[in-house]
């Protein structure tokens, strides 16, 4: 399930260069419900407007935190909504979990070798099959 919430800019941030966010809605499960709060905001700029997804309602606040900060976060603008850009709740939940702050994502992957012995013969049967079009990566 995704959950969904309006926020409405509000003014700059104190460093200025990035837009103040504040909710305007509870949390809504339902695009019927959100497509319902969307019309009563009809006059207000549609880029002024963001509707925050998240795979749960506890993660709604983590998002708006990581907007108002200038860091990226599942959120759409009312427009893109509007105009009918989806997002699965797969996608909802991989966003989240790369944006998560207790993940090593960002740290590149460093292969170690296996010490010598079974191991080492077992990688080197692998790589054999993967050269001879046996296995595929």
């Amino acid at each position: 399930m995704i959950y969904y919430r309006v926020a409405l800019q509000t003014g700059q941030s104190q460093t200025g260069q990035t837009p103040t966010w504040k909710w305007r809605s509870s949390v809504l499960t339902s695009l019927d419900a959100l497509f319902g709060l969307l019309r009563i905001y009809y006059a207000v700029p549609k880029d002024q407007i963001l509707v925050f997804l998240s795979s749960s309602a506890e993660g709604m606040e983590e998002m708006l935190a990581r907007q108002n900060d200038g860091l990226l976060s599942s959120s759409l603008s009312a427009d893109q909504v509007l105009k009918g850009c989806r997002l699965s709740p797969l996608e909802v939940t991989r966003l989240e979990l790369e944006l998560r702050a207790d993940g090593d994502h960002d740290t590149p992957y460093q292969f170690t070798p296996p010490t010598p012995g079974k191991q080492a013969l077992a990688w080197a049967k692998l790589l054999a099959k993967v050269q001879s079009g046996e296995l595929e990566p």
